[in-house]
């Protein structure tokens, strides 16, 4: 596929780093000289040094031959006039990235299709749901819904709790347990396992389970991990995704507290919360956290614009004893070290921005996919059509790469976890897990 990325800044640049791997024919525009050196350095790529917003930096681009634009600059009217301009040239997928809601708020005077976008991707506001589901269950690390929830991934952190340790996956779940769950993949240190039946369960992995929705008691209890009760959260960080968590949890009987440094922002805070305590402070500064209520909270949810704040306030968090920390954290490197040194979950919203613009990149009969923090691997759905080479065999019988392994089918709207003597029939969506170098075999397939 032919794609013109506008933008190489965090995510620009992720994405088309992502996409280059996949041997996409790719073209890259931005002002930043520097930006563009490093591209240029890193991604296998055409780079254009110019504003993605003017037609002859885009006619240079070719943009009238590609097959897809997504404007990920960080500023919407380059974004918005770049797809504009790629509607008049009758690029097939425009995608922009747009922060302010004016533009897409059911208030707005424009649609998507008037300024020329197919998809618009709300990064922030991305953010804040995947927020919200880790919150809603507090023992996970990770939660990614499939077919509207009816199909679970989880991740989870194995402490000294979970009875299991030390044993083998093939004598730890029975023939009961594998109706419900799967362990897809276990991350031991920077280390990413696809495990088979002889692969052990150690303290501190950080495992990926499938499950359907009403098993997932089941498989938290197989980790020695219980839900816990919500009822006090202390969120760092007033800018949009600070108050937009806040926003959710207020009604729903949580005592919530939102600390900012910004005295202007606080104020903004505290005019549009209302039952939420809003704090002007320095997040930086643990003994205010301690001061303001941190110690008691069930959950500290840590969203400032700095990094090094959002851990470091989480690991005081931890230390003190508090279940659930969730951190933003910008920097993609450090996604993989969050679990080693102890924080329960990060979001980072690049990875999440990534997860909406590739369903669209990918070819074949993609429905949805989802990548995952800390381990590089995707989970992807795909709808089995008559004539796929995988119908009607034993799974057993089938060879799949063994970077992949197919997690779930979901046939007549019924959710199934799948093992040996399964078979895929046309009309049943499946989901796979999979690592990088597996996906052009899966796309293959379903193409």
């Amino acid at each position: 596929m032919r794609i013109v990325i506008v933008g190489a800044g965090e995510i620009g640049f992720y994405l088309a780093k992502k996409l280059s791997r996949e041997k996409h024919d790719l073209t890259i525009i931005d002002p930043d000289p520097e930006k563009c050196a490093k591209a240029l350095e890193t991604i296998d790529a055409a780079v254009i040094e110019g504003s993605g917003s003017s037609q002859k930096t885009l006619e240079v681009a070719e943009l009238h031959k590609a097959d897809m634009l997504i404007a990920a600059s960080s500023d919407d009217s380059i974004n918005i006039l770049a797809c504009m301009i790629a509607n008049r040239m009758k690029v097939k997928l425009k995608i922009a990235r747009i922060r302010d809601p004016e533009y897409y708020s059911p208030t707005s005077l424009f649609k998507p299709s008037d300024l020329g976008i197919d998809l618009m991707i709300h990064p922030e506001d991305e953010v804040v749901e995947e927020i919200i589901r880790l919150l809603v269950r507090a023992t996970a690390t990770e939660i990614i819904e499939f077919e509207n929830g009816k199909i679970l991934f989880v991740g989870a952190k194995l402490d000294k709790n979970c009875e299991h340790l030390g044993k083998k996956l093939k004598t730890i779940v029975t023939d009961e347990l594998r109706e419900k769950f799967r362990i897809v993949a276990i991350l031991r240190g920077d280390k990413s396992i696809i495990p088979t039946g002889e692969d052990y369960l150690n303290k501190d992995d950080q495992i990926f389970a499938v499950t359907r929705a009403q098993d997932l008691a089941d498989l938290l209890s197989m980790t020695g991990k219980l839900d816990q009760k919500l009822e006090k959260v202390m969120v760092l960080g007033g800018g949009r995704i600070g108050l937009g968590v806040a926003k959710y949890l207020e009604g729903r009987n949580l005592s919530v507290t939102l600390v900012e440094s910004s005295k202007l922002k606080s104020r903004r805070a505290a005019d549009q919360l209302k039952d939420t305590l809003v704090i002007h402070a320095d997040g930086a500064e643990i003994d205010a956290l301690a001061r303001e209520g941190l110690l008691g909270s069930n959950a500290l949810v840590a969203v400032t614009s700095d990094d090094e704040t959002n851990i470091i306030s989480s690991l005081f968090a931890k230390h003190i004893g508090v279940p659930k920390t969730i951190a933003m954290v910008n920097r993609v490197d450090y996604l993989s070290l969050m679990p080693v040194i102890g924080i329960d979950s990060t979001v980072n919203v690049r990875v999440v921005t990534s997860n909406s613009i590739l369903r669209l990149v990918r070819r074949g009969g993609i429905i949805s996919m989802s990548m995952f923090r800390g381990i590089d691997a995707e989970a992807i759905e795909y709808e089995a059509k008559q004539g796929n080479r995988l119908l009607n065999k034993p799974l057993k019988n089938v060879k799949l790469p063994d970077d992949a392994l197919l997690a779930a089918i979901i046939r007549n709207e019924k959710a199934i976890i799948p093992y040996g003597d399964h078979k895929i029939e046309a009309g049943d969506k499946v989901i796979f897990f999979a690592m990088p170098q597996a996906i052009p075999y899966l796309e293959d397939i379903f193409s």
